[in-house]
């Protein structure tokens, strides 16, 4: 601080003393790594200093640029501001959505922190004739008649009050625990009032109060009336789906979308004007930096608010969540379930669901007392079997306990507590974020195989003398394996979607993946012919048949192509190997007495590395054709298997996408010789283009 003027100081013209030499003095005897404590000073005081002068974390230096003049919420506005705020404070609420702090987004718009200040019922405006001199400006503005005052106390506060209660409506939804806090969102309200006190019949009352009155105003342009109308109507209808339940009346939740629908098409066509002065009512509406006079404790962080055109968009995706709902709590089939939920991430061109429509999905499967609001746990029970190999559960359950020959009673109530303990989470996993999805389905391999350890217990304790050879009872524990396979598929395939794999770990995934998808073939086969040909669950079987058998050929292809990418380094291969398969390696795993099917084996890949290396035989170009023409089949005849129901489009965009992947990957080598020369580089994973299968570049971009 040597030479520095003292006009230089903070404080201006308060009497402060420079103490910087003091401290510079007392810490003059102190080493680089000592430290000095004392009672009620410790480390994190200490570090606390650090916070001090930074804008993002001092929440008491305010910066030039952040002086704002004090906000008074009865500024009169224009019907186009109004329609402004509107839009603004929707799209920092589908912020909200997307993951962000409350005080990043809908708090910053000030009016939130004001409701009380602009209460019709309170407020007392006086008439020009005997208002008061020296009165604040903005009250002297209340009888220009283009800035109506019931702008402010009517419209404005019935949609602030709506805006709250549908973030209250979705904490509550969020709360719940299908969605991770400070993962898939963030649940600091900042002890800010969301109305949680406040019932939504009020707030619809007062939204129709404030349409009422727009419709019997003379003042208001028509074109702005409309406009602000239907932000209002839209307001109260979003207000109306979150707080029905989507399984009790779907004909009356799809009425409420699609009139969400058309109000939010009128304010696609009514839209705001795009731009205003800074320092004009509609911009000093919203603080970005209100967190520093709120109860929080994360840095401030500015969020740039979506445009119009986004915001629009955010709020069409919901509604096609909430459309999706409705369809699904009518859906009694638990496979059409793990379609959708599947679907949802394979789909790259598709968004994935905010937290608070992927929340809603799993309660509108299992509320925590009935499975769709309406089944026991024994009706799943009897689906799952059902739908796995045409025969429902009470049938196989009679069968065992007249064929057990033990002298021990059938594990059957085992056997279900297991499917009780599977089903219903493995159902909501799959509205999971992926990375949550893919550890959960990790998680539940072990329980998966304790399912198969049960099965297999049953079957070898049955009397299966007069029972025909390949008899449906014999084969119970292939319906275990078909569930556990297809997750430890998905398992390894949506590492490449995270991008978790390094370039020589691939060719094991897929390898390993080929693996899988092998076994899972083999026990389809085994019961294919054991279910009826007119079922659903056979047209699904057939559908698993063909699309598993071009997924092995495309894993095939990309295991020969990626060999190249690996060091073959015994000593660094090994730890990554264990360390990334370690789900598979579990301890749990030594509690049964049924080995684990599919299970990793790094000694067997390198041994096939080898042997495919010196025989010369890597042909990856015969394995994507093989997938092309299985591929196109599906496509040319529609084929969507049997239980994808009105997602049977989705599904089949899925394996055109899988076909424009083989389309894409002919460039492949076609010979050995072209093999030693292919250069693994020009392969692309883009999750954006195909979740599992990379791009073939060449020197320009992908060939087409």
């Amino acid at each position: 601080m040597d030479g520095l003027a003292d006009s230089a100081l903070p404080g201006g013209d308060l009497d402060f003393r420079d103490v910087t030499r003091l401290f510079e003095e007392a810490a003059a005897e102190l080493g680089p790594d000592n430290l000095v404590f004392m009672e009620n000073f410790t480390l994190q005081e200490a570090m606390s200093a650090l916070e001090i002068g930074e804008p993002r974390l001092d929440s008491g230096l305010v910066v030039q640029e952040q002086l704002r003049p004090p906000f008074n919420p009865l500024t009169p506005l224009l019907p186009e501001e109004l329609c402004w705020i509107l839009d603004r404070s929707l799209g920092y609420e589908t912020e909200f959505h997307a993951g962000n702090f409350l005080a990043h987004t809908v708090h910053t718009l000030l009016y939130v922190h004001h409701l009380s200040d602009m209460d019709p019922d309170i407020i007392v405006i006086p008439s020009p004739p005997t208002m008061p001199l020296g009165l604040a400006s903005a009250s002297t503005n209340n009888h220009d008649s283009s800035r109506p005052i019931e702008l402010i106390t009517i419209v404005l506060r019935s949609a602030v009050q709506g805006l709250l209660k549908c973030c209250d409506l979705t904490w509550r939804e969020l709360a719940k625990g299908g969605a991770y806090d400070t993962e898939d969102w963030q649940s600091d309200k900042c002890e800010v009032s969301l109305l949680e006190g406040t019932p939504v019949p009020f707030i619809q009352g007062k939204l129709d109060g404030a349409v009422a009155w727009l419709a019997q105003n003379p003042v208001v342009p028509t074109i702005w009336k409309t406009a602000l109308q239907a932000r209002l109507l839209l307001r109260k209808t979003l207000l109306q789906i979150m707080s029905a339940e989507s399984s009790k009346d779907r004909r009356e939740m799809n009425t409420l979308i699609e009139a969400a629908r058309e109000h939010l098409h009128i304010i696609q066509t009514h839209p705001a004007p795009g731009y205003f002065e800074l320092g004009s009512p509609p911009q000093l509406a919203f603080d970005p930096y209100i967190g520093r006079r709120l109860q929080m404790f994360t840095p401030i962080r500015v969020i740039p608010p979506p445009s119009f055109e986004n915001t629009c968009q955010a709020i069409a995706h919901l509604l096609d969540g909430f459309q999706e709902i409705s369809l699904l709590s009518q859906k009694d089939e638990l496979v059409t379930w793990e379609i959708v939920g599947h679907l949802r991430l394979w789909l790259p061109d598709r968004l994935l669901r905010v937290p608070y429509v992927r929340s809603l999905t799993q309660s509108a499967f299992y509320d925590g007392f009935l499975i769709l609001n309406k089944h026991s746990f024994g009706w799943m029970i009897n689906q799952f079997f059902l739908e796995t190999i045409g025969v429902d559960y009470d049938s196989i359950h009679a069968a065992v306990l007249n064929r057990w020959t033990c002298s021990e009673p059938a594990p059957l109530k085992k056997l279900e507590r297991s499917l009780y303990k599977l089903i219903t989470p493995h159902m909501r996993a799959l509205w999971n974020n992926p990375p949550r999805k893919r550890r959960h389905f990790m998680k539940s391999l072990v329980e998966w195989h304790n399912l198969y350890d049960i099965l297999m217990q049953i079957t070898h304790n049955l009397d299966l003398e007069d029972v025909p050879r390949g008899h449906l009872i014999t084969r119970l524990p292939n319906v275990a394996l078909i569930w556990r396979l297809s997750i430890v598929r998905e398992v390894i395939l949506s590492g490449f979607q995270l991008d978790l794999y390094a370039p020589e770990e691939k060719s094991f995934a897929y390898w390993y993946a080929v693996q899988a998808i092998e076994a899972h073939l083999s026990y389809l086969d085994d019961l294919l012919h054991l279910v009826r040909d007119s079922a659903r669950v056979y047209r699904e079987m057939i559908f698993q048949t063909q699309f598993l058998t071009a997924l092995g050929a495309m894993c095939t292809a990309l295991f020969m192509v990626t060999m190249p990418l690996m060091s073959f380094d015994w000593d660094r291969m090994r730890p990554n190997f264990y360390r990334r398969y370690k789900w598979a390696f579990r301890s749990e795993y030594d509690d049964f007495e049924s080995s684990v099917v599919a299970q990793p084996e790094l000694h067997q890949f390198v041994a096939i590395c080898g042997e495919s290396l010196q025989n010369g035989g890597l042909v990856p170009l015969e394995s994507i054709e093989l997938a092309r023409t299985i591929l196109s089949d599906l496509v040319t005849g529609n084929d969507v298997g049997g239980w994808a129901g009105e997602w049977g489009q989705d599904r089949m965009q899925f394996i055109q996408n899988l076909l424009d992947a083989c389309n894409n990957l002919r460039g492949l080598p076609k010979n050995s010789r072209e093999m030693d020369g292919f250069d693994g580089g020009l392969l692309k994973w883009e999750s954006s283009i195909n979740p599992w299968f990379p791009a073939l570049l060449d020197r320009t971009g992908p060939i087409c």
